[in-house]
């Protein structure tokens, strides 16, 4: 399980018992990203993929398995440092079968972000400058649509 280390629900809003918006801040620090990617962080695709269905599970009280996924487009990246909140909109009905069918899709609020200006100093180590904030403007910015059918876990 990934809630509480690699990100944590700020909150979690529904118009209907189906229909949810999920607001998510990623942590930064978490281990992953020492690997995927050094100095160039990016929330690997399964851990979206994981954070996904644990908002389901979450919100349904229910351990839940992916049992198909119809169609899943990635469409941007996200660095957890420029962009730690995310957004997640969940519409999801259970079948006759106990299937969950489940789309999401998630986006990058629009907003400012600030950045730290990393400059490399004359001995080729990288340090951040005190007082060094770069402002940049980040649109509302859709990173993940998804389609997949849940199922408990036995």
């Amino acid at each position: 399980m990934l809630l509480d280390n690699f990100y944590t629900i700020l909150s979690s809003e529904s118009s209907d018992s189906t229909a949810w918006i999920i607001q998510i801040e990623l942590n930064p620090g978490h281990p992953v990203y020492q690997g995927h990617f050094p100095g160039h962080p990016v929330v690997p695709g399964v851990c979206l993929l994981q954070l996904i269905k644990e908002c389901v599970e979450d919100i349904r009280q229910q351990k839940l398995q992916v049992a198909q996924v119809s169609s899943c487009k990635f469409l941007s990246a996200i660095n957890p440092i420029v962009t730690p909140y995310i957004s997640v909109a969940l519409t999801f009905k259970e079948t006759g079968e106990g299937i969950l069918q489940l789309q999401a899709e998630g986006t990058v609020k629009e907003g400012i972000v600030k950045e730290n200006i990393v400059k490399e100093n004359s001995v080729k180590e990288y340090t951040i400058e005190e007082n060094s904030v770069e402002e940049n403007t980040v649109k509302s910015e859709c990173f993940i649509k998804l389609k997949a059918a849940l199922t408990p876990t036995v």
